[in-house]
């Protein structure tokens, strides 16, 4: 190195540390945080795949938890079998018929398809005109009658509808021999809107109720006391 160049290297030197010195002050910290950024950085991974590897666990255990549960129903469900000496089988075959009977009874969207309705009871079910159920439970819906022969159902006004909302909930209550009697919880939503001629907006009323069944069913499939309980549960109302 030339004298020349050693003269004006000498001078940077001092002059970079004197610049050092003069801003410590503004340097420290920026060194502060530029070591707490990569200590932060390594610690955030660090705990990053820490948590995963805890949720791994957490859903090992879930899905675990949720085979025992399984296998705990299952036991259950085969203990009532034993118990009542139920058929699987004869189980599934009468659920079909259940829902059948459901829908027969609850879906309806007007006076004339209610009385449908209970007309189809008492011809698929043997029901009498007179039984408890289509007295009660069911009772005939009243209507005027025009010159013509028309009718005009009462509960066409508001324009009342019913419909099934989910699946029955079916429970064995006792079997004897090929008779099988069952209680059926049913959820139904029965809505109200103006009638159509008036032009009037649909879903101003509805009301959610669960309805509970007694029936029996043999071995040939025919239905038999056949028994209902009113509505329960909250109304809800909408629009």
């Amino acid at each position: 190195m030339s004298r020349q160049a050693a003269e004006v290297t000498e001078p940077q030197q001092g002059t970079g540390r004197r610049f050092v010195r003069r801003n410590a002050s503004i340097l420290a910290p920026a060194l502060l945080l530029a070591v707490l950024m990569v200590v932060t950085g390594v610690s955030w991974v660090g705990q990053h795949e820490g948590l995963e590897r805890q949720q791994a666990r957490i859903d090992a255990l879930e899905g675990r938890l949720k085979t025992a549960q399984l296998k705990k129903s299952e036991r259950a469900n085969q203990d009532v079998l034993k118990a009542t000496g139920a058929s699987r089988s004869r189980l599934r075959s009468d659920a079909s018929i259940i829902a059948g009977l459901v829908d027969a009874v609850f879906t309806w969207g007007s006076g004339e398809a209610y009385a449908q309705a209970r007309t189809r009871l008492k011809r698929r079910y043997g029901l009498s005109e007179r039984s408890k159920f289509l007295t009660r439970f069911m009772p005939p819906t009243h209507y005027n009658e025009d010159a013509d022969g028309r009718r005009y159902y009462y509960i066409d006004t508001p324009g009342m509808n019913s419909a099934v909302s989910g699946d029955p909930e079916i429970e064995v209550v006792k079997v004897a021999a090929g008779d099988y009697t069952y209680a059926v919880l049913v959820d139904v939503e029965v809505t109200a809107d103006s009638v159509k001629r008036n032009n009037a907006n649909k879903g101003r009323y509805a009301a959610d109720r669960t309805v509970l069944l007694f029936l029996t069913i043999d071995a040939q499939g025919e239905v038999s006391d056949l028994a209902g309980i009113p509505a329960s549960g909250p109304t809800r109302h909408s629009g």
